[in-house]
């Protein structure tokens, strides 16, 4: 079969066509692909920020919960009144267990006034209100069974000196008692200023008998101390 020089030439005028086609073809395809490479990238950058917003809020939600955490708050307090009279009493001290109960308590229910709003333990797992009372109660009964045996040590040194009788079974449960009439009173305290945003302060509350309070006053300098 003989061929021409048109049919030659028309020949590559269609090769040309079709190199062209497959190019533009080849082109979309490499569009696409950036496309999808950038979407990927895109999703995959939106996936990592939202994994690191969760663990920001997560981390933000974790209520650590210190053993010393009743103490320091109580300290806090005495060493505010240290500043401002020069010293402190054994009344100030069952004062600032029960005004240190209610501050912590009023802090675990304003964490709690959002019911959206989700805590955590340390370990990851889900806290709740009744978790943190809870936790607060043990701390409070702690700290009264430390004053106890502070209050109870320094007599016996005391009475030793001959300066003063010890203490009896029932001035230790006359001062355990104190301490819950405290606690109860600022948290009356708490709920009646609660509606109109009033501050817990410090009260001169007098809980327990006379007895009771003469041998803590027989204390003396360690009235400072034994906290």
């Amino acid at each position: 079969m003989s061929v021409n020089i048109s049919d030659y030439s028309i020949h590559l005028r269609n090769g040309i066509k079709m190199d062209r086609a497959y190019l533009e073809s080849q082109r979309n395809q490499n569009t696409d692909r950036k496309m999808l490479h950038l979407h990927k990238d895109a999703l995959e950058i939106s996936q990592l920020a939202e994994h690191r917003r969760q663990i920001i809020d997560k981390i933000r939600h974790t209520v650590m919960q210190p053993s010393a955490s009743f103490s320091d708050t109580r300290a806090g307090i005495l060493e505010g009144l240290r500043e401002e009279k020069g010293q402190y009493g054994y009344s100030d001290i069952v004062n600032a267990c029960g005004l240190s109960y209610a501050k912590l308590y009023s802090e675990i229910e304003k964490r709690y006034e959002n019911e959206q709003e989700s805590y955590y333990h340390a370990d990851g797992t889900v806290l709740t209100k009744e978790d943190e009372i809870e936790w607060l109660d043990m701390q409070f009964r702690q700290e009264t069974e430390w004053q106890k045996s502070c209050a109870r040590i320094a007599a016996q040194g005391q009475a030793f000196q001959g300066n003063m009788t010890e203490m009896t079974a029932k001035d230790t449960e006359e001062l355990e008692d104190a301490f819950y009439q405290a606690k109860d009173a600022y948290m009356k305290l708490y709920h009646e200023s609660r509606p109109t945003g009033g501050q817990l302060i410090l009260q001169n509350f007098v809980f327990g008998n006379s007895r009771m309070y003469e041998v803590l006053d027989g204390l003396g300098n360690l009235q400072g101390r034994v906290i």
